[in-house]
């Protein structure tokens, strides 16, 4: 707030301006007392919620690296194979075994393609066309997807290939200048042994086809007639073909997503080289107890940082005198914070061992006397060797229901399920963030009405004070006319 600037005791020689500054000051003391603490105690809260947020949030995506996506069945693929020019790519997916293959790529999948050679100076007469390519779904595999454009008359090879580039369906148009004319290639974008396409040209009835050069008609192109005719040469698609243990296995692109269960695996050249000899690859699929372990060491490691977090914030303050001297943590003995962690330790601690004997200690999870947890890798991966479904149901339990969990599911599921209730949106702890917010805008627009207060306050003390001065100085004038007039 700025002061009123005025001289007040001018007239009198009192020194009104110290006595109503003090007057002011005291009265913001006795008013800043019942909102500047409180306000800054539910910023201090609102502080340590978000800070109590994040570090949830960072456990919980340690716990999800885990349950998600069948966090613990990661797996370990070994191929022999160039890695700078392979034979194939593969990729585990969640439900991925150990498995071993022998793979040979046969036949890459090919685009279906219509090729000719027009005069460089072709050109066409107006009309429409309309390009039919195969889109089928599961619900209709004789789906199909069009697109259609017009051109005008006197177009030429290059407009009309601007104009065929224009669609969002993968179809394709080149030209190739060569010595006896344009040679126009068309690839309809489409994979496999069934990727015929149709192009069908309607001419423009007011248009004089006589005046050019070219038949537009031409462009009359089916690929699955047995004779595509009109001077087109068709480069047939054709289905990528490999052999797994010896079976035969095809796909109409050069991906195989469904035909292998667990993988997907992409073809990028035919295992039989120049000479014909046959390079057949061995895919080795394994689990991969690295990088599992490694998850569940950022688990302990997320465990022990939200711990600590929560001991910091915890902290209580102390006194002195009476008075808070603000030294704790942000969310000084709240009782909330020390429930959840109450919660989240003797859940970790008190889970007894499932169907197949196992506990957390038995698959090398340890507490030292300060309740730090930590994780003995070895014996975490023999675990993960020999035992398998045993330690993903203690942890993870896969076959539970995410929206009913129970204390027959796997512990990082069921302390997934309590943190969710904490940082979900509009969770616990985001209502409780709202109601920091709105108490410290209420605190806020208390301090407003203070400042407004004080003013009215220091207003009204210099009135009264400026009467006080007018009043003193007139006695003082008087006294000072008789002293004169009787001297």
């Amino acid at each position: 707030m700025t002061s009123m600037v005025t001289s007040a005791g001018a007239a009198s020689g009192m020194d009104f301006e110290s006595i109503i500054s003090a007057s002011v000051d005291a009265k913001r003391t006795q008013l800043e007392s019942r909102v500047t603490t409180q306000k800054e105690e539910a910023s201090l809260e609102l502080s340590g919620v978000g800070k109590l947020k994040s570090a949830l949030e960072e456990f919980q995506e340690s716990i999800q690296a885990l349950t998600e996506d069948n966090g613990f069945n990661s797996r370990k693929i070994t191929i022999n194979q160039d890695s700078e020019n392979p034979y194939i790519t593969v990729t585990a997916k969640d439900d991925a075994a150990n498995a071993i293959y022998d793979i040979e790529v046969k036949q890459l999948a090919s685009t279906e393609s219509v090729s000719q050679t027009f005069a460089k100076d072709a050109t066409f007469g107006a009309g429409t066309f309309t390009f039919t390519i195969p889109a089928p779904t599961d619900d209709d595999p004789d789906a199909v997807k069009t697109f259609s454009f017009d051109i005008e008359d006197g177009y030429n090879l290059a407009q009309i290939r601007k104009e065929i580039n224009k669609n969002d369906l993968g179809i394709t148009a080149s030209i190739v200048s060569t010595s006896s004319g344009d040679k126009l290639v068309i690839d309809s974008g489409i994979s496999g042994d069934d990727a015929e396409f149709k192009i069908e040209f309607k001419a423009d009835a007011n248009s004089d086809s006589t005046k050019y050069n070219t038949d537009s008609s031409v462009f009359n192109v089916d690929t699955s007639a047995s004779s595509i005719g009109n001077g087109w040469n068709l480069t047939s698609g054709q289905d990528a073909i490999i052999e797994v243990d010896g079976e035969e296995v095809t796909s109409s692109t050069n991906e195989f997503d469904e035909q292998i269960s667990g993988i997907s695996l992409v073809v990028n050249r035919v295992t039989t080289d120049s000479d014909g000899k046959e390079n057949p690859v061995n895919l080795s699929i394994t689990e991969d107890t690295d990088a599992v372990t490694t998850k569940m060491q950022n688990f302990v490691t997320a465990y022990n940082t939200l711990m600590t977090t929560m001991d910091e914030l915890y902290e209580h303050n102390t006194y002195t005198d009476g008075e808070n001297n603000y030294d704790g943590g942000e969310l000084s003995g709240d009782s909330m914070l020390r429930s959840l962690k109450s919660q989240l330790q003797n859940m970790m601690t008190g889970i007894e061992a499932n169907s197949s004997g196992l506990d957390i200690y038995s698959v090398g999870i340890e507490f030292d006397n300060d309740g730090v947890m930590s994780l003995d890798t070895t014996k975490f991966k023999e675990n993960i060797k020999d035992n398998f479904n045993a330690v993903v149901n203690l942890f993870s339990g896969e076959d539970a229901d995410e929206d009913n969990v129970t204390e027959d599911d796997g512990i990082l599921l069921r302390l997934d399920s309590i943190l969710e209730e904490y940082t979900k949106s509009n969770g616990i702890l985001d209502e409780r963030t709202e109601s920091l917010n709105e108490e410290i805008s209420d605190y806020e627009a208390q301090e407003a009405e203070n400042e407004t207060y004080l003013e009215e306050y220091e207003a009204n003390l210099r009135q009264r004070y400026a009467k006080l001065d007018t009043t003193i100085a007139n006695y003082n004038n008087s006294l000072s006319y008789l002293s004169s007039a009787l001297s």
